[in-house]
């Protein structure tokens, strides 16, 4: 796939307030960006819109929390290989333990560098393009 073609990034959150955070962020990469409020909605848009670049998915969400989220995303036929950062306010070190074997590539802790946050998703997307 071309550089010059936009990434696509599916952002799963709940909340308005990071979706807009995100957008923010990740703008300079020119990116197309689809929100999902919810690990149901993130599994329907896999379904109906096909693969995204990368996932951004939070851990914390109320109807299931992101390591249940990406168990399902990756029985998915097209979501064995999505790249994902998982963002989590809470401990990473139980988090990276029920995340172990769904191939996340990057965690990240809330509040984030937003510099930071669009740097690995620019090697994310470096690495898998």
């Amino acid at each position: 796939m071309s550089e010059s073609i936009p990434p696509n990034i599916l952002i799963v959150d709940d909340q308005e307030l990071m979706y807009r955070v995100l957008q923010a962020t990740l703008r300079p990469l020119g990116a197309r960006l689809f929100w999902a409020k919810s690990g149901a909605e993130a599994l329907e848009y896999i379904r109906s819109n096909g693969t995204p670049e990368v996932i951004v998915l939070d851990f914390s969400m109320p109807d299931q929390d992101g390591v249940e989220t990406l168990r399902q995303i990756r029985k998915l036929e097209n979501g064995q290989s999505i790249p994902v950062l998982m963002l989590t306010a809470r401990d990473q070190t139980h988090i990276r333990q029920d995340a172990e074997g769904l191939q996340v590539h990057a965690f990240m802790t809330k509040p984030f560098s937003p510099n930071m946050l669009l740097s690995t998703i620019k090697e994310i997307l470096r690495s898998h393009r």
